[in-house]
């Protein structure tokens, strides 16, 4: 949809290096324009507006004796005219294939839909035909199949499936002028009587139909041009799962649509829709093409009446999730924008709209002048809020640099963050992005009042960052509820918003928050929780505990059976080898502790690779490992600590670790290794992928191992292996513990941290995140004044006795 971004960028920047505005010009209209081109009394586009935009792009005031006005105004008018130039272009030579609209009166034809949506979007049930639609959806699969590359999510420029003779398009064609032009111009395109609408791109978008498939077949974001048609392609079955009722169809996650979803999250999704219906939009609206189930509304509607609605992990999400990798769908994505019909050979002003969006997207790629473009994109589209929540970023970013700059300056900038944002908010009540940053925005004010000695009592009462954390955590827990985001950010944010309560001493809704961020974490990976596949479990490995006095420190399994056999071993070093290969030395882990010699790739990242090692995976963890840790630690509640969840358990996170010894000593270091730390998560379980020179004395490595603190205390071995190649040492996340040194070779392991899903049915007196509790508050107390850290650690030893 963006395929023709990367071109004007460079036009751009060509025009830009030939004729730079001066550094007074710079700051004259930096300060001019973000001092009052958005203040609250000059939002009349009839006064204020044309002059501000007349400054901006004709420079007819100077800044300083001698200024060459000229040279000003090629500045500005040359970025709006090189953005007007490839509007010109893409509007009369991008899709030639394809008609531009004529004067056809819309068809009746339109789905009924109430009077707030319809200002959102508008629908067409059968804009196509079944037989165009699969023969539109044969044509795609065939091009990526001749290509050996039918797999995951993948797009397709339209004309790429044209062929002789192809019979779809004369239907497509009948469609654009009777249809999805008539639609567009009746709902959305008001201001341009002279123009006619034309498509500047068209893409086959594709996705579904593999273990861990994604939701979404496009990202949640906005469009360029002026209007988006989503015409529903259906779906190839690649798998049945005995249920006709859960059939895959396709659907439109529409942000704008998420406040009524607070309440009922598949309000926020348009459809499911039928193959060849049709969706039109404002192209400003961010949505995400999605997989659904046809029975949807009717699954979240029971889940509602059975109270198992409100949690992240629930029966509509988990039908969402399933329903994405039986089948793989396919949609076309239209952009649509005006040309000028007078003169097909003038160059025209390019919409607001779009003339708002490359500024945008042109000002990203500058450095200390991006506010200028981002306030010239806010002045030529005031009804944007995308430009006020990049110019509070912006701002916030030039509040917090680490360079030394007054304090006076700062306060400022995070000032006229906060003002942009509060701006956003106003005009985009349902966008996640924009509460998360006026939550920072506000945490950095009050930082920067501290450091004046002022206070931030005195100046800014802690509620409004909890309000606006509360709100971005509203929002995108929606989003995450439907499966088109991960939990990274909801969770970053919960984070935040815990933090912030512990500072205004509200520790029980501190806890509240953590559960929902510990809930997070119970849904990360793609692995399979327990219980959910129809896996009987084999006989588990033999395991001992490992102690300290009568302290239980540590698990290792021993025996014939291990927890992976050598076939396991062989295919997950084997898509390592590939992850690192493709890598090329880039880093693959997302953790902060990284040494020479250390390697790490996450297991999520290798099973969305590897459909066949991630089933593998998923029949493990049920068979051996699930109930292995059930078994192990059974009895930990009679010690004072937390028994095993009653909740299903899952995945937190898992890393493939590779310890090279002799990299590390080169690079100066004793060995490869990790230093004193706790996990994440509720259970660690250490599984051994190679032999210690001990039992290979060839290839084996010599060191390696996990130190537990632990056991320092007494005569006992401090740092243990597992047992053999396939066997595997298990721990709580919070046992304090170490990677000892691997002194030569190479050390192979793979890290399972494991958590739980909450109990389908609320248990009194059992407390799911109980142990992650116990470590956030932990975390957080010891930044609080003393007797707020006080009440925090005593909370957090009430939540794990045995932290």
């Amino acid at each position: 949809m963006r395929r023709n971004s990367s071109k004007l960028i460079t036009t751009i920047r060509r025009k830009i290096t030939l004729t730079m505005v001066s550094f007074a010009l710079a700051l004259f209209l930096g300060n001019l324009l973000c001092c009052y081109a958005f203040a609250p009394l000059l939002w009349n586009e009839g006064t204020i507006k044309p002059t501000l935009l007349r400054v901006a792009t004709e420079g007819t005031i100077d800044v300083q004796k001698g200024t060459d006005t000229e040279k000003k105004e090629l500045s500005y008018a040359s970025i709006l005219k090189a953005i007007d130039e490839s509007h010109h272009n893409d509007a009369t030579q991008a899709c030639t294939y394809l008609p531009d609209e004529k004067q056809i009166e819309a068809t009746d034809a339109v789905d009924a839909v109430d009077a707030k949506a319809a200002e959102l979007y508008q629908s067409h049930p059968t804009l196509l035909k079944e037989e165009t639609v699969h023969a539109i959806r044969s044509a795609a699969r065939n091009y990526f199949e001749q290509r050996g590359d039918n797999w995951g999510l993948q797009d397709v420029a339209l004309d790429e499936l044209l062929s002789e003779g192809s019979e779809w398009k004369k239907e497509l064609d009948d469609a654009l002028t009777k249809v999805v032009y008539p639609l567009s111009r009746s709902g959305f395109i008001k201001d341009h009587p002279n123009s006619s609408l034309t498509v500047t791109s068209a893409t086959v978008f594709v996705g579904g139909g593999y273990p861990g498939a994604a939701v979404t077949t496009t990202a949640l974001e906005r469009d360029s041009g002026m209007i988006t048609a989503h015409i529903d392609l259906g779906t190839d079955e690649i798998y049945d799962e005995a249920n006709q009722q859960n059939k895959a169809m396709g659907g439109l996650f529409m942000e704008s649509l998420v406040n009524d979803a607070l309440v009922d999250t598949a309000s926020a999704v348009v459809g499911p829709l039928t193959p060849g219906q049709l969706v039109v939009h404002r192209s400003m609206e961010r949505t995400a093409a999605m997989i659904l189930p046809s029975n949807l509304h009717e699954i979240e509607a029971e889940s509602k009446e059975h109270s198992k609605q409100s949690g992240l992990d629930n029966p509509t999400r988990t039908q969402i999730l399933k329903t994405a990798e039986t089948a793989r769908h396919y949609c076309l994505r239209l952009t649509l924008t005006v040309k000028n019909n007078e003169n097909q050979e003038e160059i025209a002003e390019a919409p607001a709209e779009e003339r708002s969006y490359m500024l945008r997207s042109f000002a990203r790629f500058r450095g200390d002048d991006r506010v200028r473009y981002l306030t010239l994109a806010g002045i030529i589209n005031v009804d944007d809020y995308e430009n006020h929540l990049w110019l509070g970023f912006d701002y916030s970013a030039r509040a917090n640099t680490e360079d030394e700059v007054d304090i006076s300056q700062r306060m400022s900038d995070i000032n006229k963050a906060i003002f942009h944002l509060q701006k956003a908010a106003e005009l985009c009540p349902t966008d996640a992005r924009v509460p998360f940053q006026l939550g920072n925005a506000f945490v950095a004010r009050n930082s920067m009042m501290d450091q004046a000695g002022e206070g931030t009592e005195q100046y800014a009462d802690l509620s409004e960052v909890a309000d606006a954390l509360q709100r971005s955590s509203q929002l995108e827990t929606v989003a995450v509820k439907l499966g088109i985001h991960d939990i990274n950010d909801l969770a970053i944010c919960l984070n935040g918003l815990a933090i912030n309560f512990c500072k205004m001493g509200e520790f029980d809704s501190a806890v509240d928050v953590i559960s929902r961020w510990g809930e997070c974490g119970s849904i990360r990976s793609s692995l399979e929780p327990e219980g959910l596949a129809s896996h009987e479990p084999k006989s588990i490995p033999k395991f001992e505990w490992i102690k300290a006095g009568e302290r239980d420190v540590a698990i290792t399994t021993y025996g014939d059976t291990a927890v992976f056999d050598e076939d396991d071993i062989a295919l997950i070093r084997a898509a390592a080898d590939k992850s690192f290969a493709q890598a090329n030395g880039a880093q693959t882990s997302r953790y902060t502790m990284q040494y020479e010699g250390n390697r790490e790739v996450h297991l999520d990242d290798l099973c969305k690779n590897d459909p066949a090692l991630k089933e593998r995976m998923d029949n493990i963890l049920q068979e051996k490992i699930y109930p292995l840790v059930r078994e192990a630690f059974k009895d930990q509640g009679d010690n004072g600590g937390h028994p095993p969840p009653l909740g299903a358990l899952s995945v937190y996170d898992s890393i493939f670790v590779r310890y090279n010894g002799d990299v590390a000593r080169i690079a100066g270091r004793i060995g490869a290794s990790q230093p004193l730390h706790q996990d994440g998560g509720m259970y660690s379980v250490n599984i051994a992928l190679n032999a210690h020179k001990d039992d290979d004395p060839v290839n084996g490595f010599t060191g390696g191992g996990t130190f537990l603190e632990a056991l320092s205390v007494g005569d006992d071995e401090t740092v243990r292996r597992p047992a053999s190649t396939g066997h595997a040492l298990l721990h709580r996340t919070t046992q304090r513990h170490a990677g000892a040194p691997t002194t030569s070779g190479i050390r192979d392991i793979l890290v399972i941290f494991l958590t739980a899903r909450r109990p389908e049915t609320p248990i009194n007196n059992e407390y799911t995140y109980g142990i992650e509790t116990a470590m956030r508050l932990q975390t957080m107390a010891k930044e609080l004044p003393r007797e707020q850290c006080l009440r925090g650690l005593e909370l957090a030893r009430s939540y794990d006795p045995l932290n």
